[in-house]
């Protein structure tokens, strides 16, 4: 399967965007392309969801968590230049408090001139934290308390059936896909509109000059973004993980392009020139950099590398393959004397003991720890999915590996770490001491400060 070639099938004719929301007049298929194309490629390779739901939580946590929405709620946030709006699932612990690992230092860069703006990760906010952060998730809850009341328009019944039976009609869906499109269809079809009324209401008593929008291209914030762009307010978005030109989010049929730049950013803020050149979306792309690996690295030690480390990565959506794998190769890694580690994806954390218990009986260690002082002990980082976190890694040591299988080598067909087929040739780059042949400057823009700077230069915000 070629990403593509799914590409050309829906997005090669228009009319895909024909069918509208009523009241939004949102197109439907913006606000279902990610699952869409997200549930054929899971379907493909029979992929896991890495987003683990936790046990729904107790009337008493409930009630805490709307207390907490409502006494940090985006309205009652100080009016600034620039508004940054991610998620709670960001933030890491520091020092005693939580920060966003990385939006943090943009947002403290121009604290004059900035705010963060955070939602809840699983109805939950940590804390305490470094800085003053409000809750996105006040309108969240009003548009779900608004859309209980709600009618659901007659007109959206119709052109919801219309636009599944077109999607049937153009590409191959089970009845689970169906369902699962049509039951997201049918609670946006209220939900949209009422964000909208409450975005605009908080866009025009604010007045930001410039969003930086977490994830926007996945289509989360559709009705915030219209709203905005009636408003002349500059949208952006800031790189958050791995990119590249099999990302569902960041790749659209360039024919398409002028017809939906109403609904996504003008800019997005990469981390550097090799993952701008694996987007095609309708904005511009600016090369900024990782801040919070810039410092890291500035800070590096060579006294804390330990050899005889290595780091198996989980991206949560394969977990049950590289539990094979690290089963099958974990005597005789052992035996060469290498103590190995597993590093959960962070939306793993609830279900570790449930889909990890035979790896840690066996002498596996979980890796928990800040990323980058994790990556700084080990000799070597492998992975069976494409991760951000390979890219890292570069920046610590040579010895990266990426498994070659159908799943990775959709993503990344010109694989830049160490490829491997299987166990035993994994077994054999190890005794081989085989090394990567790129640098860290491949993927990564060192001066951010600068960059970020010209950004706001650009837009006429300079910093305070």
């Amino acid at each position: 399967m070629k990403f593509d070639d799914i590409l050309e099938t829906l997005e090669s004719n228009d009319k895909i965007l024909d069918f509208k929301l009523y009241k939004s007049q949102i197109p439907m298929y913006l606000v279902i392309r990610f699952t869409l194309l997200q549930s054929i490629i899971n379907k493909e390779y029979n992929l896991t969801n890495p987003h683990v739901k936790e046990q729904k939580k107790s009337l008493l946590k409930t009630i805490v968590y709307i207390l907490k929405t409502l006494q940090s709620n985006l309205f009652f946030a100080p009016k600034k230049n620039i508004y940054i709006f991610s998620s709670d699932i960001l933030n890491v612990l520091n020092k005693g408090k939580y920060q966003n690992r990385l939006y943090n230092d943009l947002y403290q860069f121009t604290n004059e001139q900035s705010q963060l703006f955070e939602i809840s990760s699983d109805f939950n906010y940590k804390s305490p934290k470094h800085s003053r952060v409000y809750s996105l998730d006040m309108i969240l809850l009003l548009g779900k308390f608004c859309s209980i009341f709600g009618k659901r328009n007659e007109k959206d019944k119709k052109t919801i059936e219309k636009f599944l039976r077109y999607l049937s009609n153009i590409v191959e869906l089970n009845d689970t896909q169906l369902k699962a499109l049509q039951d997201l269809l049918v609670k946006q079809s209220k939900y949209l509109y009422i964000q909208y009324f409450f975005y605009k209401a908080f866009l025009k008593i604010k007045k930001p000059k410039v969003l930086i929008l977490d994830c926007a291209h996945y289509g989360v914030y559709l009705p915030l973004i219209k709203i905005a762009k009636e408003l002349n307010i500059t949208i952006s978005e800031y790189q958050h993980g791995y990119i590249g030109l099999a990302h569902p989010a960041y790749n659209f049929l360039p024919s398409i392009h002028d017809k939906i730049k109403g609904y996504f950013p003008e800019f997005f803020l990469t981390h550097g020139k090799y993952w701008s050149e694996r987007v095609r979306i309708p904005g511009d792309k600016i090369e900024i950099g990782l801040s919070s690996l810039v410092k890291r690295l500035e800070n590096k030690t060579s006294t804390s590398k330990k050899d005889k480390n290595i780091l198996f990565i989980s991206g949560g959506t394969t977990y049950t393959s590289l539990s094979v794998l690290i089963e099958s190769v974990y005597e005789e890694l052992n035996a060469m004397g290498y103590e190995i580690f597993l590093r959960p994806h962070p939306s793993e954390v609830s279900a570790l003991k449930k889909r990890y218990s035979s790896l840690i009986s066996k002498g596996v260690s979980l890796d928990t720890n800040s990323l980058y002082d994790s990556l700084n002990t080990f000799e070597i980082v492998i992975s069976m999915e494409v991760s951000t976190v390979l890219f890292e890694a570069v920046c610590f040591t040579k010895k990266v590996y990426l498994m070659n299988t159908e799943y990775t080598n959709f993503y990344e067909p010109q694989n830049p770490f160490i490829g491997f087929n299987d166990s035993s040739s994994l077994i054999k780059f190890i005794k081989e001491n085989k090394t990567i042949d790129h640098s860290s400057s491949y993927f990564w823009e060192m001066n951010w400060k600068t960059n970020y700077n010209k950004f706001l230069d650009m837009l006429n915000i300079r910093k305070a």
